[in-house]
């Protein structure tokens, strides 16, 4: 290198300022700049050609260091500046997340929140509406798209990542990203969205809109702010849900029936799950019968029918009880089994969710939910939904247990206020209602050595029949030990059943050694009606129908001592009239005929005026006997009166009137007393073909006793009338 002499070094540093200043001024470039500084070194002090070259080159390249620093300082600084105005956001928000009191609220104000903090920057928020589809959030900006982009999409379906796109490239997956376009945005964007999760399902998805390409460091930004929301998000769920929670429980505590158990559930629940109507059913007796409802006033005309009782297998109600499953639904119009009604209202959204109680295999009661507009059925709805659930399941236990007792305490406290024989007709109506799974029943209550139907409700098997104390021990299925011992056992449809019923629970009530009753619950149309509830509640009967019907015996006895002929030891004209009516009322209700006999001795009053009154008792006596001889089972003998006597026929049509009517006759002429022989006039009437009530049923076969008395042709017992 040539050494520079005494000008050159004078006019060195001169040079040096000149290259700077050019070098500083932009649009020239380094060449530029370097040629300018040389130059005017060069006139103002006139240096040596050769040093002035060798200085140029010092400076040029000088200068060109001094231009890439220069650039990478700036752009470090114009991207440092943009890092902390992200972290800025990024802080802010985290400051801003925790004010928000609950989910809803902190989704829509997230853009308005964001959107002061990024300049240049919008945000879009798109929420789940049920079957994989995205609603957005309201925005201030300009008018919305109608669907989320396919990078929404993307996110909604991903694991809770960071997904990004820009105008030129595909995404981060390699997928084209095209055929969406954000409306009021740039013609050329850069897309990114981010989902926020809860519970490990996705509940929002954040889409940022900007006109730069996103860096990594922003990327990761978003994705720790999106986590961040994520976790109060959660938050503000279990806060909700606890607060839920909490007062549904505080109302719980103090309801006292099981109505206003139900109707405090839907108050909160309700708008709890956004819904718009609601009701809790019970099934009692082949129906889902309401508890309670609530819906929008121009909905209840429709909707009101509906909650008070639902048909058998009406709907995703009956599919929830049957299955003991939740049953959920999204697009509800379009399922067949959908109610007309709510279809036709535009129901979209619903569910029937059972109410398990302890023991119960199948919810015996159905929480019902609806609304018009589709709502997505998220892992956390689901949540509220099973906590309050088991709120409900709780409380509706404890009322229906203190129900059932109270309903047990008046039955024996009101027992006495009732007729005989609407006695067990009580305590067989409580018991179908209040045992899970029961439609109908029958109450059977021992006389003498065989059990007799005593009340019945439903369609009921065999009510008409006497049952011996073998047979109904073979029905039982079990030995005579365990039925002393009240054990109650439960027949299901793959067991040997009457036609009609799917399932039967079968309780024997001991007294004293004996069993005094069995009480028979049937269950129409589910085979798996009965459970550990049933068995546990079906129980609790065993002491009032035991206590109750043996105190209606001691009561009959004395009844029968007054209602029974001392001499025939029939039963007398007062016994008569009752049961008269009675048995017509069954037969009407079981709907099989019933026959009358009115029968007056003949040739009775020569025995008791000459042979006397003690022959005349005796030959009384001998009729007595021989009309009970010849009685079937079922049959009811009286003495009316004097020397007539009635016999009711329990389902006997009128054609075999004249056969056992023969019968009675041939009996009664068997009877002789000092060389004089015993007959009878018999008339007939039959219930419900000939006569329709209680007395015209006695009035017709007192008319026809005195016809045949009267040897009227046509009327006689031996040639029935027609009609």
């Amino acid at each position: 290198m040539y050494a520079l002499d005494r000008e050159g070094i004078y006019a060195l540093p001169w040079m040096m300022f000149f290259t700077a200043v050019a070098t500083s001024i932009y649009g020239l470039g380094v060449g530029l700049a370097s040629a300018l500084g040389s130059v005017l070194a060069l006139v103002l002090f006139r240096t040596n050609p050769l040093d002035h070259l060798v200085m140029g080159v010092i400076l040029l390249l000088s200068a060109y260091l001094a231009d890439q620093v220069g650039r990478s300082l700036r752009k470090a600084h114009q991207q440092a500046r943009q890092m902390a105005q992200l972290q800025d956001v990024f802080l802010q928000g985290l400051e801003v997340v925790p004010r928000f009191g609950n989910r809803e609220q902190l989704l829509r104000q997230l853009p308005a929140m964001l959107a002061q903090l990024l300049q240049g920057s919008r945000l879009l928020v798109w929420v789940p509406s049920g079957s994989g589809r995205l609603t957005l959030l309201e925005d201030s900006g300009t008018r919305p798209p109608e669907a989320p982009s396919p990078l929404v999409q993307q996110a909604l379906q991903g694991p809770g990542q960071v997904y990004w796109s820009t105008p030129s490239v595909q995404d981060r997956r390699g997928a084209p990203l095209v055929g969406w376009r954000a409306p009021g945005a740039q013609p050329e964007f850069h897309e990114l969205a981010v989902a926020l999760r809860i519970r490990d399902e996705t509940v929002a998805v954040l889409q940022f809109l900007g006109k730069a390409a996103w860096r990594r460091q922003e990327r990761e930004l978003f994705f720790r702010l999106a986590q961040a929301i994520s976790r109060q998000l959660e938050h503000l769920h279990n806060l909700e849900l606890r607060r839920l929670l909490l007062k549904v429980a505080d109302q719980l505590a103090s309801a006292s029936d099981k109505q206003k158990v139900a109707d405090d559930v839907l108050r909160y629940l309700i708008p709890a799950l956004d819904m718009e109507a609601g009701a809790i059913f019970q099934y009692r007796q082949g129906a889902m019968h309401g508890l309670a409802w609530r819906m929008p006033r121009e909905l209840r005309p429709r909707l009101t029918p509906l909650a008070r009782r639902l048909p058998y297998t009406h709907g995703l109600t009956w599919q929830a009880y049957q299955s003991g499953a939740a049953q959920f639904s999204e697009h509800y119009s379009s399922l067949p089994e959908a109610i007309p009604e709510l279809k036709a209202l535009g129901f979209e959204s619903l569910v029937a969710y059972p109410v398990h109680t302890r023991d119960a295999m199948k919810g015996r009661v159905v929480l019902v939910l609806g609304s018009r507009k589709q709502v997505a059925w998220t892992r956390s709805r689901k949540e509220i939904l099973l906590g309050v659930e088991r709120l409900l399941s709780s409380a509706l236990e404890r009322v229906l247990l203190e129900e059932l007792y109270q309903r047990i305490n008046r039955l024996l406290t009101e027992a006495w206020s009732y007729p005989s024989h609407q006695v067990h007709q009580h305590i067989l109506e409580a018991a179908v209602e209040l045992v899970p799974g029961s439609d109908a029943g029958s109450l059977w209550v021992r006389e003498g050595g065989e059990f007799v139907c005593q009340a019945a409700v439903g369609p009921v098997w065999a009510c008409d029949q006497r049952w011996s104390e073998t047979e109904f021990l073979k029905w039982y299925g079990h030995d005579r030990g365990l039925a002393l011992r009240g054990q109650p056992r439960i027949l299901h449809q793959s067991q040997f059943l009457p036609k009609g019923s799917a399932a039967n629970l079968c309780l024997p009530v001991s007294h004293q050694g004996k069993v005094l009753a069995y009480l028979n619950l049937d269950s129409l149309h589910d085979s798996e009606a009965f459970a550990e509830d049933s068995l546990n509640a079906v129980q609790l009967f065993s002491t009032p129908i035991a206590t109750l019907t043996h105190e209606l015996q001691s009561r009959e006895a004395m009844e029968k001592a007054a209602l029974t002929d001392s001499l025939t030891g029939l039963y007398n004209r007062r016994a008569f009239d009752r049961r008269l009516r009675e048995e017509c009322e069954r037969a009407a209700r079981y709907q099989y005929p019933l026959t009358l006999l009115v029968v007056d001795l003949k040739n009775f009053k020569p025995i008791n005026d000459r042979l006397g009154h003690v022959m005349g008792d005796q030959a009384l006596v001998a009729v007595a006997r021989a009309l009970s001889q010849t009685q079937r089972a079922g049959d009811m003998v009286f003495r009316w009166g004097g020397d007539e006597f009635a016999v009711l026929l329990p389902q006997t049509p009128k054609e075999v009137a004249g056969v056992v009517g023969a019968r009675i006759l041939e009996a009664i002429s068997k009877i002789c007393m000092g060389g004089v022989c015993l007959s009878a006039n018999i008339g007939y009437a039959s219930f419900p073909t000939e006569a329709q009530t209680a007395e015209a049923l006695l009035q017709l076969a007192d008319q026809r006793m005195y016809a045949d008395k009267s040897e009227i042709p046509g009327e006689s017992i031996n040639d029935p009338p027609e009609g």
